[in-house]
């Protein structure tokens, strides 16, 4: 993995984390129940992308190749795959 490929992984981990926080803070402020939900359900997908990022680093820093990758790298979104795929 090159240093542009890392900053990158970084930026996205950070991006989310600020979507995270956002999301959390208009939860704690919403009185409507069905927006709170909405709130919350979207700090889960957030925390599912940083999971698959997560993954996709540990899989990268393992020194994993292609065929003995782990089935968690599938999960990973679309941007991240295209990632992945030029690091195998």
């Amino acid at each position: 993995m090159n240093k542009k490929e890392l900053q990158w992984m970084i930026n996205e981990l950070n991006d989310k984390a600020t979507v995270i926080r956002g999301y959390a803070q208009m939860a704690l402020e919403c009185d409507h129940p069905d927006w709170s939900k909405k709130y919350i359900n979207s700090i889960i997908r957030q925390t599912d992308k940083i999971a698959a990022l997560n993954t996709l680093i540990a899989s990268l820093y393992l020194g994993k190749d292609e065929k003995n990758c782990d089935s968690g790298c599938k999960s990973i979104s679309q941007n991240s795959t295209a990632s992945h795929n030029k690091c195998h």
